[in-house]
């Protein structure tokens, strides 16, 4: 919390200087007043180029946090698997193949709080796999569509810029 009153007082005094540059600008020289209007471009490249790097911090950590998503997801999935697995391995030891035999191992595994929770985790997983499988398959057509939408932009006005040429060509024949 230190961190951001220091951010916040730091951003007081430089929007206190810059207003400050202004109201002494017309008294100064004109190599000052210069050095003003690169400063002024400055900061304002630096207010513009905000969004952009958040923009890119926000795509550094959702990737970041869709890879962890998916590898907590496999592991969950082991999890439930071994864990349905290895409580119905501890309730079949007189299993034969019969229906009887079957039945009883169904029902003390539906009576288990461990199998129910395994079976719970992979069905959720399978579940969030699927899920993300969409949201790749949905990323990859959105940025799809993008790379379309910006190739006949730039089409459109190289089409453009070429009308342009001809016509400034045939305004001097």
């Amino acid at each position: 919390m230190e961190y951001m009153h220091w951010i916040w007082f730091s951003f007081k005094m430089l929007l206190f200087l810059w207003i400050i540059s202004f109201l002494i600008r017309p008294f100064v020289s004109y190599d000052k007043q210069e050095m003003f209007g690169r400063i002024d471009l400055f900061i304002a490249e630096q207010l513009n180029a905000i969004p952009v790097r958040l923009s890119n911090l926000w795509s550094l950590v959702s990737a970041i946090l869709y890879f962890v998503g998916n590898f907590s997801v496999l592991v969950l999935l082991v999890l439930g698997i071994f864990m349905l697995g290895y409580t119905g391995y501890l309730h079949a030891g007189d299993v034969s193949l019969s229906f009887r035999s079957i039945y009883s191992l169904a029902s003390a595994l539906a009576g288990d709080k461990v199998a129910w929770s395994g079976a719970t985790i992979v069905v959720a997983t399978t579940v969030a796999i699927g899920h993300m499988g969409k949201l790749s398959l949905d990323k990859r057509q959105y940025f799809e569509k993008r790379q379309q939408e910006l190739l006949a932009e730039n089409e459109r006005r190289k089409k453009l810029l070429e009308e342009r040429r001809a016509n400034q060509y045939r305004g001097e024949a």
